[in-house]
């Protein structure tokens, strides 16, 4: 079993499986075009700005020259921003997402420099450490994610990041498998800083470490059973950030990556303090309406809702839920079977 899996249902084993230091498995074998791809050593002879450069220009080619790559970039964007005011560019949009997902797959090959930072996130960082709690940082699926937290790590911020249990299984011998591999590989050996939470079952660790006043990572963009409105469109959005903000008195402060030409940023929003708000429901929206602004900002970044592990299909222009799972008007189900999906929020 992975080390960083907890042994026992015991919340002292698990807390010592997220509190131990990240092991990165072997690179797993590969046939020799996949094992020539996925070589960060010969993907780093190449600089950056100009592998950036042709992966814009591949983006670009898949656009013209592939009619399922434009439909399939056409329908994520119809979903991210159909009702809202950008439902107008979903085809202007949906090329520049294809142009992204070149980008980003080529970014994460490259060596992994330590994400930049401007001067205003670090003055709300600042201020979120100076309140001496349990923070919650909060992020959504898009742009470098692989990066953005190297920009707290350097500043000494310990964080741990709520992960899937398909991120701790064994790496498979194919393209997928040494993807996997390398992304350990990276946070073994650059993220010092980092640790990581297994999912399931994880809200009691995930209460204990804030309650130490520990700094957790958790991404809001997973589907769950509050019926939220985001994105113009009622979203069925699990609302675990906001329960634990609550239950611990920890600051929920928003975070988002993004990409500069060849550069990756981190970007911190203003902080959120439970105290502010009348109850759980009245956090869970504002953090929304806060994440909802950055989406918008770069909705071209935001990672398919559709993807397997998130609405799986059920993701559309006029609203987000997962079929046969989450309902509007029922609780949410598992909220103790079930704790991967009450990890996330």
């Amino acid at each position: 079993m992975h080390p960083n899996i907890p042994q026992s249902d015991d919340l002292d084993a698990a807390l010592a499986a997220a509190r131990a230091p990240l092991t990165a498995p072997a690179m797993p074998p590969a046939s020799l075009g996949i094992r020539l791809r996925t070589s960060p050593a010969l993907r780093g002879l190449i600089p950056t700005r100009l592998a950036v450069a042709r992966a814009e220009a591949r983006g670009a080619h898949h656009w013209s020259a592939s009619r399922s790559e434009r439909q399939r970039a056409i329908r994520a964007m119809e979903a991210i921003v159909g009702s809202t005011a950008r439902a107008g560019e979903v085809e202007l949009l949906a090329r520049r997402r294809l142009i992204e997902e070149e980008v980003q797959r080529t970014l994460f090959w490259q060596p992994w420099p330590t994400a930049s930072i401007d001067a205003r996130s670090i003055e709300r960082l600042n201020d979120a450490l100076a309140r001496e709690r349990g923070l919650i940082f909060s992020n959504c699926h898009m742009g470098p994610m692989h990066l953005h937290v190297s920009a707290l790590g350097v500043r000494g911020v310990h964080t741990f990041a709520v992960s899937a249990p398909w991120f701790f299984q064994a790496p498979s011998h194919d393209y997928w498998g040494r993807r996997l591999a390398h992304w350990w590989k990276r946070l073994e050996h650059q993220r010092k800083n980092e640790r990581l939470v297994y999912s399931p079952g994880s809200i009691p660790v995930l209460r204990a470490l804030l309650e130490a006043r520990e700094h957790v990572l958790i991404y809001f963009d997973m589907p769950g059973g509050r019926r939220t409105q985001f994105l113009g469109k009622p979203v069925m959005l699990a609302s675990g950030t906001a329960r634990l903000a609550v239950q611990t008195g920890s600051t929920i402060v928003p975070l988002r990556a993004r990409r500069v030409g060849a550069s990756a940023w981190a970007e911190v929003g203003e902080a959120l303090d439970p105290s502010d708000y009348s109850d759980t429901d009245d956090l869970h929206d504002a953090l929304a309406a806060a994440h909802e602004r950055w989406v918008l900002d770069q909705p071209e970044t935001m990672e398919d809702p559709n993807r397997p592990g998130a609405w799986e299909g059920g993701a559309s222009a006029s609203e987000w839920i997962r079929a046969g799972r989450d309902r509007p008007g029922q609780p949410p189900q598992g909220l103790s079977s079930t704790p991967l999906r009450l990890a996330h929020g």
